[in-house]
């Protein structure tokens, strides 16, 4: 017997975010307290990552998360991200008109590529990640959806896929700058394939406004890097593009002042 949707759902858990605004309900609740259940998916993600397997970091939980004191910080980050990142996509893609050549940059498991299609129906977005079990969600989501016309997901490192990629009318990049050891150079990048749009979301550091701070690798991490609201703003200048629009807000769902803030800009290519 074909497995249901929801068991679909529930085998491909855990899901980065939540699709019900579009129609498909990707939260499954769990027990309230299920401290064995946690305890061998920290098992598993560790294992991954000693290893040196590409381990998403929300699968190798937190003592909070075994404990499940806190809701899933991502859940709670998404609606703040939303405030402005639905907004900027439709405005964008209303001023580009209809099919659009759209690129999702770290698209995870494809919620903003759905997002874009179901905004313009008629574009044609190509989703990059390097995970292939988020891949493997996106695709899902796409298809259950009936968002998967003319939409790819491909699986590849974003720093390699860019250096080689076309124009498009539209490239999105939300929640990756901040992997990254050198966001500036990949910006520079982003300017080089003379892509007509830009909308970038990154995580910011909330210790410091200054322009010039910026540390690689990020603290607490073995990759990545943290920078300030106005030194991604200069970078992105530098790297030709007009800013149309910006904002900032601050992500609840993370507790260091150094992973919470978070910075929107909508911009065009100069």
């Amino acid at each position: 017997m074909e497995p249901s949707v929801e068991q679909k759902i529930k085998a491909l858990q855990p899901w980065y975010h939540d699709f019900s605004s579009l129609g498909l309900a990707t939260h499954v609740a769990e027990p309230v307290f299920n401290p064995a259940r946690n305890l061998k998916l920290l098992a598993q993600g560790i294992k991954q990552w000693g290893m040196g397997n590409y381990v998403e970091k929300r699968d190798i939980l937190s003592l909070r998360k075994i404990l499940n004191k806190n809701p899933d910080s991502h859940r709670v980050n998404q609606r703040h991200k939303e405030e402005f990142l639905v907004p900027m996509l439709g405005d964008t893609l209303n001023t580009i008109g209809p099919a659009p050549k759209c690129l999702d940059l770290f698209c995870a498991d494809g919620y903003y590529t759905c997002r874009i299609k179901h905004l313009s129906p008629q574009a044609q977005v190509t989703g990059i990640d390097l995970d292939a079990r988020h891949l493997q969600r996106a695709q899902f989501a796409a298809k259950t959806l009936k968002l998967n016309d003319n939409v790819q997901f491909i699986m590849d490192d974003v720093l390699q896929f860019v250096a080689q990629a076309p124009a498009f009318d539209l490239i999105f990049c939300a929640g990756g700058l901040y992997h990254l050891e050198n966001p500036h150079q990949f910006l520079q990048h982003l300017g080089q394939t003379d892509s007509k749009f830009l909308i970038v979301q990154s995580a910011v550091t909330l210790t410091t406004e200054d322009e010039d701070f910026f540390v690689s690798t990020a603290p607490g991490w073995k990759h990545g890097s943290r920078f300030t609201h106005a030194a991604l703003k200069n970078w992105l200048l530098d790297s030709g593009w007009r800013v149309e629009q910006e904002g900032r807000n601050t992500l609840t769902g993370n507790t260091r002042l150094l992973d919470r803030g978070s910075s929107y800009f909508a911009c065009s290519h100069v």
